[in-house]
């Protein structure tokens, strides 16, 4: 097991299962993938407590952004392949079922208001390479690699499309899911998909704690509204966007954080954000 760092601690609020480990540190929310000897496999079961701890996280004022890790050399291995070996036994009910805990989670991530963080420490393959991209920050170990091999065992990574194809050049993208062949974290960082390398774990999650000191320093309700609003803006046509954008800054302009932030940087100091929503009510 792992050993914790000060300051680290379990956190009662979340929902934690032998495959997750659930941890506060401080502002920071952990989410560690904890199945190591299976190189952090992501079925239905994980991806249920993942998101459950995503949940708890989201929930708690004291968590002002998260991060997922996963535990031994591997990030996440992506589906289990014994269980996807039965889904031609399945009727087609449960073959459309089977995917629905990581399509909630994909859908918990998207409208999250919290900013997330991947620490990719080994190998992030099919739907781990998708849980790295759904994250608003990712970052990875110099010797991380980030591949699709599904369409190798006779599937296509279709869930995990929607993020990627939002994180990656098109043409790369594709390359990938019809070869299967994996990118090393130097060239998706020339890409932009990965924001920061580093040497070690250690530094890794080090990296980690250094944004989330980032994330303690903006205002928690322009960070909740703002995420929010990137993700409607960044997928309307242009003319539309700027439309769209007049009305979105509204509650930032209306609201108190705008006042708090203004008198701050006039007088000098940090600013003393008051967890509220955007609109001021605390």
């Amino acid at each position: 097991m792992r050993r914790r760092r000060d300051g680290e601690r379990d956190d009662p609020g979340a929902s934690v299962s032998g495959a997750v480990e659930v941890t506060r540190e401080g502002s920071l929310g952990w989410i560690r993938l904890n199945q190591p000897e299976r190189r952090n496999p992501l079925d239905r079961a994980t991806a249920e407590a993942v998101t459950e701890a995503f949940r708890a996280h989201f929930a708690d004022p004291r968590v002002r952004s998260v991060c997922v890790t996963g535990e031994g050399k591997a990030f996440c291995a992506g589906g289990d392949l014994a269980q996807m070996g039965r889904f031609s036994e399945m009727g087609t009910a449960a073959a459309f079922d089977w995917p629905g805990p990581i399509v909630e989670l994909h859908r918990l991530v998207l409208r999250a208001e919290k900013p997330v963080i991947a620490a990719v420490n080994g190998p992030a393959y099919a739907g781990g390479m998708g849980l790295a991209g759904m994250c608003d920050v990712l970052l990875a170990v110099r010797d991380a690699r980030f591949a699709m091999p599904e369409i190798k065992v006779g599937i296509f990574p279709m869930i995990i499309v929607a993020h990627l194809c939002r994180a990656l050049p098109r043409k790369r993208l594709m390359e990938m899911m019809f070869t299967g062949d994996p990118m090393g974290a130097g060239e998706a960082h020339r890409l932009g998909f990965v924001n920061r390398l580093y040497g070690t774990a250690d530094e890794l999650a080090d990296g980690a704690r250094e944004f989330a000191r980032k994330f303690d320093q903006v205002s928690p309700a322009a960070a909740k509204l703002g995420r929010r609003a990137f993700g409607l803006l960044a997928d309307l046509p242009a003319d539309q966007a700027i439309d769209a954008a007049q009305f979105l800054v509204m509650p930032f302009h209306l609201g108190e954080d705008i006042k708090e932030g203004a008198a701050a940087f006039l007088e000098g100091r940090s600013p003393n954000w008051v967890p509220r929503d955007p609109t001021g009510q605390e």
